[in-house]
């Protein structure tokens, strides 16, 4: 599995292109999902909005960006 990065260097998720699956761990609490080829996937952490889209089975697209106050 990958290490997916949002915009301020941290950790957003791990995840697997070729099987689309998404598993999210922050603060003890661990979340896993399946993204479908096509989908996309946001997670919301603090004030960073980072989206996970799988386009294909090789790779994710990933698009983060600080949230404005």
């Amino acid at each position: 599995m990958e290490d997916i990065r949002d915009c301020k260097g941290r950790l957003a998720c791990k995840g697997n292109a070729t099987t689309g699956f998404i598993e999210i761990a922050y603060k003890r609490c661990k979340t896993s999902t399946q993204i479908p080829i096509g989908g996309r996937l946001k997670i919301e952490r603090d004030d960073v909005v980072t989206i996970v889209l799988r386009p294909n089975n090789s790779t994710f697209h990933v698009e983060s960006h600080v949230q404005a106050a």
